[in-house]
């Protein structure tokens, strides 16, 4: 009797601890990944009581609040433009961009407050969501916004410390509307619910031989004063003819700052053969092209290649920014913000702070350095090349009185009977240890020059007035 009741307690203490095991896995381990499911039935109950966190811009601006009604809470979007950047909360859809981002301390609990999370779990106390700020300048994201218009394509500006001051995408969408739009704006071939600033790539076009001209200066193939006789040259690659094309009727013999102001594809096709396939790779991944961008919405990851470039052809051609070259507006805007910090790469950023009800303070962003690929020389050497390319070369659409700016066109095409799509980088200004770069691309819009430049140029007018 006595081994019987003894064998009935060991079950019953094993099947306890196994249930107790099994409850901890589920609630504390996978908790938040459960609790994170649109369909979970006891989260929509939760989220009818939170009143969640707000949405700001840098300066305090409401982004996204909400209104509690007596059908429940009901979160509303203020600028619903900035829909690709801060995402949508749905209770049958699910979270988001920013929204998804920092779910956690929207509602109240997890990352900056674990606290919360264990007095809703085990009090049943419905948690008060904190304030959510971002690196973002509502004015700044207007103008961004209005200068796209009704074009397809992205837009992004940010600060050489890698805050992101702006980031447009468009077509965009109204997520107050989200519910009852989904299957439409799902369905729909503009893909409005794509941020194309950082999930949309796209052939570079001549703005990639800004890297490519970083990468020749870095690693010693080339100097500024080197002058180059191609202006009415041919060089055949395996019968792959490259010629110069846009140099001004007559300058045929010009430097390395006119070759790259007059975008002269040979003498950059020229460049990435002397690198040759190794290095030109190593310095395109030291610029994080085939790696992630840590910004907290996701990134998808520029290509270089489909393999690899091995094929000279293939070398030569990305060295002017055709070839199989995938980049996202992103990629594009910390290359120039590498250039315009020194050859180092910001850790870019979209968070400011996260507060909570009282104004505390919970969690500040990750800034710093994310990697170096050039040298600090290498990069003023690409900062007053690009000087150049705005004072005589094509991208003088990015001129602004009284302003060293420095930029590149970018005309990437895109198949036979196909506009190009249009593209500008530029930064400003080149004087001052505080700069401001931007990245632009009009989807199928034509000449970087004369579409994308001067969208460049209104954006960074815009942020040295503003002096975040």
């Amino acid at each position: 009797m006595t081994r019987n009741i003894g064998q009935v307690a060991g079950f019953l203490i094993a099947m306890f601890a196994l249930l107790t095991l099994g409850m901890t896995y589920w609630s504390v381990v996978r908790g938040s990944e459960l609790t994170a499911l649109p369909n979970n039935a006891r989260t929509v109950l939760l989220e009818q009581q939170i009143r969640r966190g707000r949405i700001l811009d840098r300066s305090g601006q409401v982004l996204a609040d909400t209104r509690m009604t007596q059908d429940g809470p009901q979160r509303v979007y203020t600028y619903t433009s900035l829909a690709p950047v801060l995402g949508y909360f749905s209770t049958q859809h699910g979270v988001a961009g920013v929204e998804e981002a920092f779910n956690d301390d929207l509602r109240g609990f997890g990352g900056a407050d674990p606290m919360g999370e264990l007095r809703w779990r085990f009090l049943h106390e419905a948690p008060v969501g904190h304030d959510v700020s971002l690196t973002l300048d509502l004015k700044l994201q207007q103008l961004a916004d209005s200068l796209l218009g009704d074009r397809r394509g992205a837009i992004v500006l940010m600060n050489n410390d890698g805050e992101v001051l702006a980031m447009a995408s468009h077509p965009t969408y109204d997520p107050n509307r989200l519910d009852e739009t989904f299957a439409q704006l799902s369905a729909n071939p503009a893909a409005p619910l794509l941020n194309r600033a950082t999930q949309g790539r796209y052939p570079p076009g001549s703005t990639w031989k800004t890297l490519t001209l970083a990468a020749a200066l870095d690693a010693g193939v080339t100097r500024p004063d080197q002058t180059f006789n191609d202006g009415t040259a041919t060089l055949n690659v395996r019968g792959f003819p490259i010629r110069c094309n846009n140099n001004p009727q007559g300058v045929n013999t010009f430097d390395l700052g006119h070759a790259f102001g007059y975008s002269c594809n040979l003498t950059f096709a020229r460049l990435a053969l002397e690198l040759g396939a190794d290095r030109y790779t190593d310095y395109a991944h030291r610029f994080r092209a085939d790696s992630d961008l840590p910004l907290e919405i996701p990134v998808i990851k520029s290509q270089i290649a489909n393999t690899d470039l091995s094929n000279e052809v293939l070398l030569a051609s990305t060295g002017f920014g055709q070839g199989e070259l995938q980049i996202t507006p992103i990629e594009m805007a910390m290359i120039g913000a590498t250039v315009a910090n020194d050859g180092k790469m910001p850790r870019p950023h979209l968070l400011k702070e996260i507060k909570d009800t009282s104004g505390k303070t919970l969690r500040s962003p990750q800034t710093g350095t994310l990697t170096t690929p050039i040298s600090a020389q290498t990069a003023q050497q690409v900062r007053d090349i690009m000087g150049v390319a705005v004072k005589d070369g094509y991208a003088s659409g990015a001129r602004i009185n009284n302003v060293q700016v420095g930029g590149k066109t970018g005309t990437a095409e895109t198949g036979p009977n196909t506009a190009p799509h249009a593209w500008f980088l530029a930064m400003a200004p080149l004087d001052k240890p505080r700069r401001y770069i931007v990245s632009v691309i009009v989807e199928n819009g034509g000449e970087g020059s004369t579409v994308a430049a001067p969208i460049a140029q209104r954006m960074l007018a815009a942020a040295l007035q503003s002096g975040d």
